[in-house]
């Protein structure tokens, strides 16, 4: 079964768009550096940027034509402060394991 080469677009630009809200949020959080501790900054950080490169491998192996390829890490990152249903990040990775399960 071959991929329609939209759905193959629409994935890589969802994938973008979430990396794109991760990398906001990390530079929003070292602008506001008071909100958290130092280790909860790294902590954040870090699970942001682990998302975003299993975002990344996944945008290659799209490329790369595997038509099967999903991100490595399909679930929101737990958030100290926000509540997951108003978090846009959450409604994105909800969107995200969907788009994946029915293309």
């Amino acid at each position: 079964m071959d991929i329609d080469p939209r759905h193959a677009h629409y994935k890589v630009q969802l994938l973008l768009h979430i990396n794109s809200v991760l990398l906001a949020r990390i530079n929003q959080m070292n602008a506001n550096p008071s909100q958290f501790s130092l280790e909860q900054q790294q902590n954040i950080a870090s699970q942001y940027l682990k998302r975003v490169h299993a975002n990344l491998q996944c945008i290659s192996q799209l490329n790369q034509g595997i038509q099967t390829s999903k991100p490595a890490v399909l679930e929101p990152p737990q958030l100290p402060l926000q509540q997951n249903s108003q978090d846009i990040l959450a409604k994105l990775y909800l969107l995200t394991s969907r788009v994946f399960e029915v293309w």
